[in-house]
């Protein structure tokens, strides 16, 4: 069976039926003209994803059911105290969007003050709203992700987190081979061309996340290291320049 029958027999997107495959939920065989064959133990496996999704059940969660280190009544208790909690979250939020429809509110208008007590008196009572410390969790990574190069200014990821991985430890490659063809082929120069590009992305990860909250607080001083920082990196980098420049005269 193909994706395009799959996906037309469960109504379930193509992207989603990848994301599945890319997760490693499930595993479908590959045709002698490398197209993904999907079997019924396929299928079946798509319908359970899917229904354990539609429940609330995260990705992860599944991952661990479906390599048997849970039992599925164990995951569905957890997802039901997930689902309770979200619910409490939302019961006071409900009652205050139907008093705000009620009143016939606008935006320009609407007392805010009274609101705001109605929303405090709803938390005393032991009601629940939307929790907005995640929008600060998602600016933060958005930001920390820009800082690294993984998303744009927008918060638009440019790649992965793995990508990025990949493209970091692509570099410290190419730097490698660069080193070994100048140094006359010998694999101790790869080992050392690979090692200093290594070593200034670990610099720059292990110092990069603390700068960057510095700066949250103290951005003048936070400005300050950085500077002094990229200083450092670029005489680092001269020197070593230099260094292979004058051994390379001196032979």
């Amino acid at each position: 069976m193909t994706i395009k029958e799959v996906e037309q027999m469960l109504d379930v997107p193509r992207a989603t039926i990848r994301f599945y495959e890319k997760e490693k939920l499930i595993r479908p065989e590959r045709s002698g003209n490398s197209y993904r064959e999907y079997s019924e133990e396929d299928v079946a496996a798509l319908k359970k994803i899917v229904i354990l999704r539609k429940i609330g059940m995260p990705v992860s969660d599944i991952k661990e059911l479906l390599g048997k280190k849970v039992s599925l009544q164990d995951m569905l208790a957890k997802n039901i105290v997930s689902i309770e909690e979200q619910m409490r979250e939302l019961e006071g939020a409900l009652k205050v969007c139907k008093v705000m429809q009620n009143n016939n509110e606008d935006i320009a208008t609407f007392d805010e003050n009274y609101y705001w007590e109605e929303i405090r008196t709803e938390e005393k009572a032991g009601n629940k709203f939307l929790e907005i410390i995640n929008d600060v969790v998602k600016f933060e990574k958005n930001v920390i992700f820009e800082e690294f190069g993984i998303a744009d200014s927008e918060g638009n990821l440019i790649c992965g987190p793995k990508e990025a991985v990949l493209r970091a430890f692509g570099l410290c490659v190419f730097a490698g081979f660069v080193w070994f063809f100048f140094e006359g082929m010998k694999w101790e120069a790869f080992v050392e061309g690979f090692f200093w590009p290594f070593v200034c992305i670990i610099i720059s990860s292990v110092f990069g996340l603390p700068l960057y909250f510095l700066g949250k607080k103290h951005p003048k001083a936070a400005e300050i290291i950085k500077k002094i920082g990229i200083g450092i990196v670029i005489a680092f980098v001269v020197v070593i320049f230099g260094i292979f420049i004058i051994d390379k005269i001196s032979k």
